[in-house]
């Protein structure tokens, strides 16, 4: 029997098909009567999908509504190792909040929560994010790892370089990842990712990694419209928000085994889409400043720096800014 609602379930066999099928054929197919089916067309339409009927020769759904609905999410992403539950709102504070709330309460997991508009959503450091409303993607997922806790910290990574990929399946724009949780498409910011760990009440460990993602935005903010832009900015296009955000959850799943058994595998496309590998960086962490060659990562995803007297320094957080591509000149 399938996790997934009768109007998941009934979406993805409309997407399935190009042609008109009978309401019969679609409740033989999903194994209820017929009169279900009708009842979950009605709720469909009244959902705001566009579904033609025509008398004697069947349904056929012919657009989607650009809001990010459970059951439409559930219909493109399937069946899902990472995710079995799916939560929207049109407001919220911050979905990582929410998450981590529903962590503390002892939920389970293989949560995703979305948001069209969130009101105090946030970056690293307490960063206000700017989440205009029904113009991005804005998500976190609850997670519980089976892997040990110490390898947590590759979630970050994992996520990164899932989204960069999502974003350069539907774009064709090249996406590159700036350490230790930017993406970034031509220079510009596109999306961050904040990944906080907590327990509960029995002391079981939970993860949340919140994704924020800049899609259809005619137009940034003016303060920070000099590096960042959104999805629509650098195509000339709108696109599916519901189709990109499956795409995620779809990159996202696949590589989830990778995070524990084969995180070489993630270390090896971070490090092909890195901007700063290779360039003398500075970077500010804890209220100090860094200046040195970004020279890899580590087996966990860390920043190895080559400072100028030559000491190799392992760095697990920071704000980099490039300097330059050369080593600056001795005195």
């Amino acid at each position: 029997m399938s996790a997934l609602s009768l109007d998941a379930r009934l979406l993805r066999e409309l997407r399935a098909t190009a042609v008109h099928l009978l309401p019969g054929d679609f409740a033989d197919a999903l194994g209820v009567p017929r009169g279900q089916i009708t009842e979950a067309i009605t709720r469909l339409r009244d959902a705001g999908f566009d579904i033609e009927e025509k008398p004697g020769i069947g349904c056929r759904l012919l657009a989607s509504p650009d809001r990010l609905i459970a059951d439409d999410l559930h219909a493109r992403i399937g069946e899902s190792t990472l995710v079995r539950e799916i939560l929207t709102f049109e407001k919220t504070s911050s979905t990582n909040d929410i998450a981590a709330r529903l962590g503390r309460e002892g939920h389970a997991g293989g949560l995703a929560i979305f948001a069209e508009r969130q009101t105090a959503g946030r970056g690293r450091f307490g960063r206000r994010w700017d989440s205009a409303a029904h113009a991005g993607l804005w998500f976190s997922l609850l997670l519980r790892p089976k892997f040990p806790t110490p390898l947590w910290p590759r979630l970050t990574t994992w996520a990164g370089v899932s989204v960069a990929a999502a974003v350069e399946r539907a774009t064709g724009l090249r996406a590159q990842m700036k350490w230790p949780n930017d993406i970034l498409v031509g220079g510009k910011k596109i999306a961050g990712i904040l990944t906080e760990c907590s327990s509960d009440a029995t002391r079981s460990m939970f993860a949340v990694v919140g994704i924020g993602l800049n899609v259809n935005h005619d137009a940034m903010p003016s303060d920070i419209a000099d590096r960042a832009a959104s999805l629509r900015q650098l195509t000339g296009r709108a696109l599916d928000r519901s189709a990109l955000a499956a795409a995620i959850l779809g990159e996202l799943t696949a590589r989830l085994p990778d995070v524990d058994a084969h995180f070489s595998n993630i270390l090896d496309e971070a490090a092909r889409r890195s901007t700063i590998l290779g360039n003398w960086i500075r970077l500010d962490a804890a209220d100090i400043t860094f200046e040195g060659r970004a020279e890899s990562l580590d087996a966990e995803g860390n920043l190895l720096l080559r400072l100028a007297d030559g000491t190799l320094r392992t760095m697990t957080a920071g704000e980099v800014s490039s300097r330059s591509s050369a080593v600056p000149a001795k005195d």
